[in-house]
């Protein structure tokens, strides 16, 4: 289907505006029968040229009023079958999402202060802000101590993710880190994922020292399914201070500090991470860490792709109805006003021919 621009849309077939010709023909033979004003000499096409020499000025003005009408009802007809459109253009935008899955330990250790105010605080602050930019991706959260639970599964609903991250406290699974648990449960939420990327992104303070199944077996399954592993250690690697919590006879909670070993094993984090494709992060600070996302954010980029589309709407309707109006109305005033001033006007020629035979008899 061919287009025509024009001045209020466009015409889905404008071979057809040749139909126009035929009004401007008639326009054209109209300007023959003005008058001339040097030579002052009418052209008569017909009778119809000698009766309007005949008439007023006042009932050729009504002619030619419903002359310039019915040119415009052809002109409307003739744009009508010329299919006038409105298009309506635009992009449509289709994502090629990742699917995320953060899996983040929640031991006892992450009230440790070496990151400000604490580490649990600045991995979920600086989670907050990875899953509000990655709009178009799917993402998950799974937790782990000393066992592993999901708390969110892979959705695009970013509000109820915020929230599940801002709910997330310590002291609420079994002790111990379970780095190993946490990830087989991340598999088992990316495995039948259909994204072409699939991602985990594991936020740990501690050394695997607990749960069923060892953090390389993991790994390496992880590498079976097509999913890249990256592994960010958080804190400081010597003595850092961490809240102790004691009750007295009475239940009465006080807390006390208490300076407690590092026990991160960036080792097993590289190990982790270059079984699978992906990186190994040390976080030493807030900074660091928000840094470490923000690359991780750049590394596994959505795919976003735009189609154009395209709208088209049929205006035809207008034209057709604005000429069937025009048509009425005109016929209204020639089988009204002006047919009462044709009567006037117009000899009435049966009458001559009558009186004519009478006298003759």
């Amino acid at each position: 289907m061919s287009t025509f621009s024009f001045l209020w849309g466009s015409l889905a077939d404008p071979q057809r505006l040749y139909f126009l010709l035929l009004p401007l023909a008639a326009v054209l033979l109209g300007l023959f029968w003005w008058k001339e004003k040097n030579a002052q000499r009418r052209l008569r096409l017909g009778s119809y040229g000698g009766f309007l020499e005949k008439q007023s000025q006042r009932t050729r003005r009504h002619h030619w009023l419903l002359f310039s009408g019915l040119v415009l009802a052809t002109v409307l007809i003739g744009l009508a079958a010329a299919r006038p459109l409105h298009i309506k253009s635009w992009a449509k935008r289709y994502s090629e999402g990742i699917d995320i899955l953060i899996c983040l330990d929640l031991s006892e250790s992450m009230e440790a202060t070496d990151l400000v105010p604490t580490r649990l605080v600045a991995a979920k602050s600086v989670i907050r802000e990875f899953i509000e930019k990655r709009k178009d991706d799917r993402i998950g959260i799974v937790t782990f101590g000393g066992e592993a639970v999901t708390r969110a599964p892979l959705t695009k609903d970013h509000d109820f993710l915020l929230a599940q991250v801002e709910a997330l406290q310590l002291r609420e699974l079994k002790q111990g880190t379970a780095i190993g648990n946490g990830l087989a449960n991340s598999i088992g939420r990316l495995r039948h994922s259909e994204s072409k990327s699939k991602v985990i992104v594991l936020l740990t303070d501690g050394d695997n020292n607990v749960g069923a199944v060892n953090p390389i077996t993991a790994a390496n399954l992880a590498r079976q399914e097509g999913i890249k592993i990256y592994a960010i250690g958080m804190g400081k690697e010597d003595r850092v201070v961490v809240p102790i919590y004691a009750y007295d006879m009475y239940g009465k909670k006080t807390q006390l500090v208490a300076q407690v070993p590092s026990y991160i094993n960036p080792e097993l984090l590289r190990k982790i991470a270059d079984l699978t494709g992906g990186l190994a992060y040390m976080a030493r600070d807030t900074t660091a860490l928000s840094q470490i996302l923000q690359a991780i954010d750049r590394f596994e980029r959505t795919k976003v792709r735009l189609r154009p589309m395209q709208k088209k709407e049929e205006l035809f309707i207008y034209p057709t109805a604005l000429a069937l109006l025009l048509l009425v109305v005109l016929y209204l005033l020639l089988d009204t006003r002006f047919r009462r001033i044709n009567l006037k006007k117009v000899p009435n020629v049966k009458a001559k021919k009558e009186d004519a035979h009478a006298a003759a008899v």
